[in-house]
């Protein structure tokens, strides 16, 4: 649990978390509320998880709340931001972290999946920007929208989000450059391996490999939580982060720049007998690439 602050770097700020309910939304409010901010999380379905994040972000910092938002009905979007015109609440940050999706390959696909992924991930991101827009203005605030890996890396069943995702960071790169002179900045955030509950859907039997692969072969050695995850999304909410705007911050702690390498462990990892040979085993010192971390270096010859 991250420790209130009093003199917190986001005392007094606003920010409005979309899919709040769980995951990485709900860590980040979480997060926020530890560093000042006043939270809104919004929620589909999940009402009781929703005040479960609500209760934990205001025993940090008075004021958190949470707002039904069906990211799939226009009049659902505009009806959250016509409440808080009403209340005259202003916002700081708002946090584009809801995403729904289809996990199948590109063919077997139905035209109402690729619909609904483009609906929440696209078109109401951007109704989303156009009515957060005023709230944002009179403070300089910041949309941060939140894309995946799956945009720079193929992971099977993930075309239709990536595809998504890709064209929300296109969006955030525009936004940058057409509200940044209007005093309101955009800033992406592109997450590694988080082990959420989707994951763990994704990955089925196999999840418990899946986490052990990642604390043996990422560069921080650890598989990381929404709790890790958060610290970069918090990073970007902050006012000094204003020169992040129109990037996309890769938030991976280094996992998919090394990807390469952990393809070799992952390689030398396969059992002989699967392959009918006898392979170097990766504790070997005339195989660099593969050889464990503190392990010596073998000979040069020189």
């Amino acid at each position: 649990m991250v420790a209130a602050r009093d003199d917190g770097p986001l005392s007094g700020k606003r920010v409005l978390i979309t899919g709040g309910s769980r995951g990485l939304g709900a860590a980040t409010a979480v997060r926020l509320a530890g560093m000042g901010a006043e939270v809104l999380v919004t929620y589909r379905q999940r009402a009781e998880e929703a005040a479960a994040v609500v209760e934990a972000c205001t025993a940090l910092t008075p004021g958190a709340r949470a707002e039904p938002l069906d990211l799939l009905a226009e009049e659902s979007v505009r009806a959250l931001f016509e409440q808080l015109t009403d209340r005259g609440e202003l916002l700081d940050v708002v946090i584009a972290n809801a995403a729904a999706t289809a996990f199948k390959p590109l063919l077997e696909l139905k035209l109402h999946q690729i619909d609904k992924t483009f609906a929440i991930t696209v078109r109401h991101f951007l109704l989303l920007t156009q009515l957060a827009f005023p709230l944002l203005q009179p403070r300089g605030g910041r949309i941060v929208a939140i894309s995946g890996a799956d945009t720079v890396g193929y992971i099977p069943g993930h075309g239709l989000l990536a595809a998504a995702k890709s064209s929300l960071e296109t969006l955030v790169r525009y936004l940058a450059c057409e509200l940044g002179p209007l005093g309101v900045t955009a800033v992406g955030v592109l997450p590694g391996y988080i082990d959420t509950e989707s994951i763990r859907l994704m990955a089925g039997p196999y999840h418990d490999k899946l986490q052990a692969a990642e604390r043996l072969t990422h560069p921080l050695r650890t598989a990381a939580t929404p709790e890790d995850a958060s610290e970069a999304v918090a990073l970007v909410c902050l006012p000094e982060a204003r020169w992040l705007n129109g990037q996309i911050v890769q938030n991976d702690g280094g996992g998919l720049y090394a990807y390469m390498a952990r393809f070799g462990h992952a390689w030398a990892m396969v059992p002989d007998e699967a392959i009918g040979s006898t392979a170097a085993r990766p504790d070997s010192t005339d195989a660099p690439m593969l050889r464990p971390e503190g392990a010596p270096a073998p000979p040069t010859g020189d």
